[in-house]
C-alpha cells in the first residue's frame, strides 16, 4: 500500500467519523433545544441550518485536520501512537472551539450553561469518534509493517562492511520498520538518480563509513536535489550544521537528512499563508503593477515581463516572473549569464527605480500562488550559478529542501549579490534560517523586508 492511498483512506474514514460525531451531536442538541416544544427529531433535521451543519462543519474539520499536518505524506508512516493522540486532540479542540462560535454560542442565550455543555459534547463526540477510526487504521498499519507485509525497498549507499552489517540489521529487526534494503551501490561507478529513477525507489541509506568520509557533502549535493528520503545513521563527524529529524525510534535510528526538522503543521500553515499572502498582495497592489507596466512600456522596447529559469524545491526548474529591469535581451548583449551590479549599464532608467524599491518583484506573487515559491525562503538562482556555487559550497544543496522565496534572511541580512563570493557568503544565513524555519520567523523577514523596500535601500 502506498502512502498517498493511506492518507486518502484517512481523510474518508476521518469524514465518515466526522459526520457520525455531528449527527450524535445533533441529537443530543435536539434533546437539549426542542424538550418542551411539539417537534420530532425528523422535523428538526429538516432544518436549513441543521442539515446544513451536517455538510458543512465535517468538511470544515477535514480542512482543520489536513492544516494540523496529520495528512502530510512524509508523516503518514513514521506517525507515533502519542503523536497521533496529541494531534488529534489539539485538532479537535480547535475545531470545537470554531463550532462553539459559528453554531452553538447562541443556544439558550438566556442558560450559557447549556452552550458550554454543548461544546464539551462536540469536543468529547469529536475526538471520541475520529480517534477510534486513525487508531484502528493506525494498528493495522503498524502491525503489517512489523510483520513486513508492507516495507518500501530501499538503496544502499556503499558496498562496504559496515554497509552489509547496517543492511543486516534494518532487514532482520524483530520487527520490520517499514524499510528493506533491496541492493547496495557503490556511488563512484554507479549512477544512483538513474537507479532511484528505473527502479522507483524512494528511500536511500548512505553507508556509516561514507557518510563519515569527506566525500560525504559532495554526495549530498547529488542526493538531496532527488525527490527521494536520504537517511543517515547517527553518530557520525560530517553531519551538515542544519537539525534534522530522527526517522524510528524503535527500531534501527536512522537521521533523515532530505526533510527540514520542522513539523507537518509548520509546513501547511507556511503554505496556507503564503496563498492567502499572495493572493491578498496581487488583489492591493494590481494598479501599482498596472503603473509600473505601463513605466517599462514607455522607457524601453520590450516585453513588460521577464521570464527567467530558476532552480527550485528539489531541484525542479521553474520560470520565475519579474518587471523587466534591464534592457531587452541584456543577456545576449553580456555575452552569457552575468550577475547584475552596481551601475550596470543594462539596467534602465525605471529599472533602476524599480531595483532601488524592489518592485521588480510583484510579479513572483503569482509564482507563490502556482507553488513554485513561498513568501519566505532561500534566493533561488540560475542553474549556472548554482553550480558554481554548489562547487565552492557542497552544501548549498541543503536549500533544495524547501520552496525557495520572494524574499529571504540572506536578503534581509546581505542584500543582492553581484560576485559568486557573495552568494556564497550570502548562503551562510540562508542554512540559518534552514535550521529556524517558523511563521514567527518569517514574519520578521516580511517586517524587514517592507522596511527595506519603503526605505529604498534596495539595488
Amino acid at each position: 500500500m502506498s502512502h498517498t492511498r493511506l492518507r486518502w483512506i484517512y481523510v474518508l474514514v476521518d469524514l465518515l467519523s466526522t459526520s457520525a460525531a455531528w449527527f450524535c451531536f445533533n441529537m443530543w442538541r435536539f434533546a437539549a433545544l426542542c424538550v418542551d416544544d411539539d417537534i420530532t427529531f425528523a422535523g428538526y433535521y429538516s432544518w436549513q441550518s441543521v442539515w446544513g451543519g451536517q455538510i458543512f462543519f465535517p468538511l470544515m474539520m477535514l480542512g482543520i485536520y489536513w492544516l494540523s499536518g496529520y495528512y502530510n505524506v512524509e508523516s503518514v508512516s513514521n506517525r507515533s501512537r502519542a503523536q497521533e493522540f496529541l494531534t488529534t486532540l489539539a485538532s479537535v479542540c480547535a475545531g470545537a472551539i470554531a463550532i462553539f462560535f459559528l453554531a452553538i454560542v447562541n443556544d439558550l442565550v438566556q442558560r450559557r450553561l447549556i452552550a458550554i455543555e454543548n461544546l464539551a459534547v462536540i469536543a468529547g463526540l469529536l475526538f471520541a469518534w475520529v480517534y477510534i477510526g486513525r487508531i484502528l487504521i493506525t494498528r493495522i498499519w503498524i502491525r503489517r509493517t512489523h510483520l513486513r507485509r508492507y516495507y518500501s525497498e530501499a538503496l544502499m549507499i556503499g558496498t562496504d562492511d559496515h554497509a552489509r552489517r547496517l543492511a543486516h540489521r534494518i532487514n532482520s529487526l524483530p520487527k520490520g520498520m517499514g524499510l528493506q534494503v533491496c541492493d547496495f551501490v557503490c556511488p563512484q561507478t554507479e549512477s544512483v538518480a538513474e537507479i532511484c529513477r528505473s527502479r522507483g525507489i524512494r528511500h536511500i541509506i548512505v553507508s556509516p563509513l561514507i557518510a563519515d568520509s569527506p566525500a560525504m557533502p559532495a554526495l549530498l549535493n547529488e542526493l538531496l536535489p532527488l525527490d527521494v528520503s536520504v537517511y543517515i545513521s547517527p553518530g557520525i563527524h560530517n553531519l551538515p550544521a542544519t537539525s534534522h529529524r530522527i526517522g524510528n525510534v524503535v527500531g534501527e535510528p536512522l537521521v533523515d537528512l532530505s526533510h527540514p526538522n520542522i513539523s507537518a503543521f509548520t509546513v501547511n500553515l507556511k503554505r496556507l499563508s503564503d496563498v492567502i499572502g499572495a493572493s491578498v498582495a496581487l488583489a492591493a497592489l494590481w494598479p501599482l503593477m498596472l503603473i509600473v507596466a505601463v513605466a517599462i512600456k514607455c522607457d524601453s522596447r520590450g516585453p513588460v515581463l521577464y521570464r527567467q529559469e530558476r532552480i527550485g524545491r528539489r531541484k525542479h526548474p521553474f520560470y520565475i516572473l519579474k518587471f523587466r529591469s534591464m534592457v531587452n535581451d541584456a543577456e545576449t548583449l553580456s555575452g552569457g549569464p552575468m550577475l547584475s551590479y552596481e551601475h550596470d549599464p543594462r539596467v534602465t532608467r525605471v529599472g533602476r527605480v524599480l531595483r532601488k524599491y524592489r518592485l521588480d518583484e510583484l510579479p513572483q506573487f503569482w509564482n507563490v500562488l502556482r507553488g513554485d515559491m513561498s513568501l519566505v525562503g532561500p534566493r533561488p538562482e540560475r542553474r549556472y550559478f548554482a553550480d558554481l556555487i554548489a562547487e565552492r559550497e557542497p552544501l548549498y544543496s541543503m536549500i533544495y529542501q524547501v520552496r525557495p522565496g520572494i524574499t529571504s534572511w540572506g536578503m534581509v541580512k546581505y542584500g543582492y549579490a553581484s560576485t559568486v563570493d557573495e552568494m556564497v557568503e550570502r548562503l551562510r544565513y540562508d542554512l540559518i534560517y534552514m535550521e529556524n524555519i517558523s511563521l514567527t520567523t518569517d514574519i520578521k523577514i516580511l517586517i524587514y523586508t517592507v522596511n527595506t523596500v519603503l526605505s529604498g535601500r534596495g539595488k
